[in-house]
């Protein structure tokens, strides 16, 4: 669900990516307990993989529908703003903690404002008034 349907679906498909791969290389770069790599790396291996299945521009596989994928945004936003307090490592590793936060936050900005409703088959040319219409 969108609150606003503003993000094509092509730049969405770019978002995910590189969010995707941002978790990751941050998490394993900047180090940390185990609990705070972790949710970089799964959250962001999910992402891409989710992003790799999806029925949209930068999909690969495409067998995963647009508006189902839009659930797992939701669902990734939320772990990755609650995982430093349910895994217990806010404390520890504050930098990752504000990262995942942020990155949360921004992945469900995303969300909120991408127009789900993509269709590769959905014609964008404008229709011509029938000849009938007219006269």
């Amino acid at each position: 669900m969108s609150i606003f349907r503003l993000l094509p679906a092509w730049f969405h498909a770019i978002a995910d990516y590189a969010v995707g791969l941002l978790l990751i290389v941050v998490a394993v770069a900047v180090g940390g307990s185990a609990g705070a790599v972790g949710t970089g790396v799964v959250v962001g291996s999910t992402v891409l993989l989710v992003s790799v299945l999806t029925k949209y521009p930068l999909g690969v596989v495409k067998v995963l529908p647009f508006t189902v994928h839009s659930a797992g945004d939701y669902l990734a936003a939320a772990l990755l703003i609650a995982a430093p307090w349910a895994l217990n490592y806010s404390s520890g590793d504050g930098g990752l903690t504000a990262f995942y936060t942020a990155a949360g936050i921004a992945v469900l900005a995303v969300s909120l404002i991408t127009n789900y409703q993509y269709s590769p088959k959905r014609s964008w040319t404008t229709a011509t008034a029938s000849p009938a219409a007219s006269t």
